[in-house]
């Protein structure tokens, strides 16, 4: 299995495919499909995305860890429900890893900034930390908005918001704080 020692593994590939596409798998798959299949096809995803991450980083170790094992108590309880929890729990998991990184330094926005500038300054750092809270912010709320769809909304409502709405507004975030960085920077600069 060559695939498995290369940098960029097909399999790799086939894992963001499929993460990026989830909510209309789901969509379609339900029409076909009793909710249980569906369920444990998630779950053995999962499984595989651990087992995948566990070689590379810890904190992506751990995401999948979390989400595998909530998934599976859902499961147990209701099959549709642990369904459309993934984009919920993962959510969930990406504010906790970035909250984490607030209470135990370096945050996670100052680690990768530091790919970039690897000696910043004591006012970047503050700033990476108030991104690192705009993003916990934003994961809490889009998981919030993704669990009423998943509760209260239709599937059609659930796959339109998880599956597109969520990636533009994941998008004008990204979008947003790198304006925001320009004017920072031109701040410090001038």
């Amino acid at each position: 299995m060559r695939y498995w020692k290369t940098k960029t593994p097909l399999l790799d590939i086939a894992l963001v495919l499929v993460t990026f596409s989830y909510p209309f798998i789901v969509y379609f798959g339900l029409k076909t499909l009793p909710a249980w299949i569906i369920g444990l096809g998630l779950i053995v995803f999962l499984l595989v995305r651990m087992l995948l991450s566990k070689k590379r980083k810890k904190s992506e170790f751990l995401i999948f860890s979390l989400v595998l094992a909530m998934t599976g108590v859902l499961f147990l309880i209701d099959h549709s429900l642990a369904i459309k929890s993934y984009p919920i729990l993962m959510n969930i998991s990406f504010a906790m890893v970035f909250g984490y990184s607030l209470l135990y330094p370096p945050t996670i926005i100052e680690r990768i900034a530091r790919l970039r500038e690897p000696d910043l300054d004591a006012r970047g750092v503050r700033y990476t930390q108030k991104v690192t809270i705009a993003w916990v912010v934003f994961f809490v709320a889009n998981g919030a908005v993704s669990a009423w769809t998943a509760v209260y909304g239709s599937l059609e409502l659930w796959t339109i918001y998880n599956g597109f709405i969520s990636y533009i507004l994941i998008g004008l975030m990204f979008g947003f704080e790198f304006i925001i960085r320009l004017f920072v920077k031109q701040k410090k600069v001038s």
